[in-house]
């Protein structure tokens, strides 16, 4: 009768191990089985600090797949209005502050992020109507 208690016991313990690598890997993806290009930082999600008007780690580019959960952590040196074309998103980022953009990347594209009122009309990086292209968006399918 010992035998098989403690059999059962080492049965339990080994499912026990194998089940929780398991469920920590699909808690961490949006969609289990596949990983996000999104590297996950201390907030979660992507942080990006803006600096003199420009994103200071020289980031141009942020790839996600389509239907990902995306998370912008934004951070700036002054106050600064920022929108994300064609999701339509805009955020006032403030100095101290994080301001985070989350949404559901559904539409897939390559859509540029801009800092409004940057009085750029002739600076061929402007995204249009007075803004500067900060990064862009990628989303892929």
């Amino acid at each position: 009768m010992q035998f098989i208690c403690k059999a059962f016991c080492v049965f339990a313990l080994i499912a026990l191990l194998q089940a929780i690598p398991a469920q920590s890997a699909d808690k961490d993806s949006a969609h289990p089985g596949r990983k996000s290009p999104i590297k996950s930082e201390e907030m979660g999600g992507v942080t990006l600090k803006i600096a003199g008007g420009k994103i200071e780690s020289n980031k141009k580019v942020v790839r996600v797949k389509q239907g990902d959960e995306v998370k912008l952590n934004l951070m700036a040196d002054k106050t600064t209005e920022v929108h994300l074309h064609g999701y339509d998103i805009e955020k006032t980022v403030s100095p101290g502050r994080v301001a985070v953009m989350a949404f559901r990347a559904r539409v897939a594209g390559r859509f540029p992020v801009t800092e409004h009122g940057s009085h750029s009309h002739g600076n061929k990086k402007s995204g249009g109507h007075g803004e500067k292209v900060l990064f862009y968006l990628e989303v892929h399918p």
